[in-house]
């Protein structure tokens, strides 16, 4: 499905089989206030009381990875939650949200950030923690010319080759990890600039923490699956976690996830730490009351872990963002750099999305049984 409107359509058409099917169902449309759209949820379980485990599966906190994610949750409610035939032995014992669309603007326009330019996976923070004064960005600072080029895009293949230039010369002038540090972790300083965190939570962020705080009480143990796109190798799938290693946390997730070997914490060399982000979230809401299993499940696109794929991705990151605040002198060319931005995160080749659903439903059914079992 190519738009978010037909992606919710077949969202919500399960409605009516899955309250049919649990004695516990409940529909909710978040509304999100200041432009922030609509975001459905589907609560259920087999009894009618809540369990004491609870399976979250969330997608489109970065708008246009929620293709994907819809996607990932669409299966998972028809071949796990509806099919009668399924081999799979559904946990009696574990509860599901499912949450669609978190950042509905981005989805519907095809972009990874909100209406406010914020990345919402650097946003997701409590009011009091203040994230624009705690995290100070020093390397964005530094190389801000290079990330945020503040003049019109001109030509793709002109803007692309001038930008390989720039690219290496900042790399060779400050080491690789400095610029991917500089880009990815998040700053919270230029509200125009590629993974802006915001100056204080988002209306989402908030309606989010105030059904959470509601919707969780009843729950010991959580299970976060958050499904992402466009990090990691080709074709690949990444388990990405903040947790600091030997905690509670991280035990909890070798538990679920160790095996598969593709377990990785955030902090090590080839990935990044964020702050601000949706899987964490959860611990910050209710500190050392639950047990989480909070985990990113990230699938590669086109590969970005190597030097050319690096380059074509930080290009395509930081032209998308020049052209919506400081326009283009071509359409055309303009609307180049939105085709590739989208093939980025929801590659139109058949040989992604049977890979990408391959990997996922090898890992996330047995993942769950495994977390119920605990």
């Amino acid at each position: 499905m190519e738009t978010y409107e037909a992606c919710r359509k077949a969202f919500l058409s399960y409605r009516k089989q899955l309250r049919s099917k649990f004695a516990r169902f409940n529909y909710e449309c978040l509304e999100i206030p200041k432009d922030g759209g609509e975001l459905d949820v589907y609560y259920l379980g087999e009894k009618k009381k809540p369990a004491k485990r609870l399976v979250i599966m969330s997608s489109g906190i970065h708008g246009i990875e929620g293709f994907a994610g819809s996607a990932f949750q669409r299966r998972w409610i028809e071949e796990f939650l509806l099919d009668e035939k399924s081999s799979y032995k559904l946990p009696k014992n574990s509860d599901f949200l499912i949450l669609h669309g978190i950042n509905a603007h981005g989805f519907k326009n095809f972009m990874r950030v909100n209406e406010r330019n914020v990345d919402l996976n650097r946003n997701f923070a409590l009011k009091r923690e203040k994230l624009h004064k705690k995290f100070k960005n020093k390397k964005y600072r530094k190389i801000r010319s290079f990330l945020n080029p503040s003049s019109e895009f001109g030509s793709f293949l002109f803007e692309y080759m001038f930008f390989i230039i720039r690219f290496l010369g900042v790399v060779i002038r400050f080491g690789a990890k400095y610029v991917l540090d500089a880009a990815v972790n998040g700053q919270y300083e230029f509200p125009k600039g590629i993974y802006y965190g915001g100056r204080k939570p988002e209306p989402v962020v908030r309606v989010l923490r105030k059904y959470f705080k509601k919707i969780l009480k009843p729950y010991d143990r959580i299970l976060i699956l958050d499904f992402h796109t466009g990090y990691g190798a080709k074709n690949g799938l990444s388990l990405m976690h903040n947790a600091e290693s030997g905690s509670k946390t991280d035990k909890n997730l070798k538990k679920v996830f160790g095996d598969f070997g593709l377990l990785l914490n955030e902090g090590e060399e080839d990935f990044y730490r964020t702050s601000g982000d949706f899987t964490d979230f959860f611990g910050k809401i209710f500190a050392k009351e639950k047990d989480l299993f909070p985990i990113t499940v990230e699938l590669g696109t086109f590969g970005n872990l190597n030097v050319m794929g690096a380059i074509r991705g930080s290009f395509l990151m930081i032209s998308e963002n020049r052209i919506r605040f400081h326009g283009s002198r071509s359409e055309l060319e303009a609307d180049k750099v939105r085709e590739e931005f989208k093939q980025m995160f929801y590659p139109s080749r058949e040989d992604w999305r049977l890979a990408a659903m391959d990997h996922v439903f090898g890992i996330v059914p047995e993942a769950i049984t495994r977390f119920s079992k605990l």
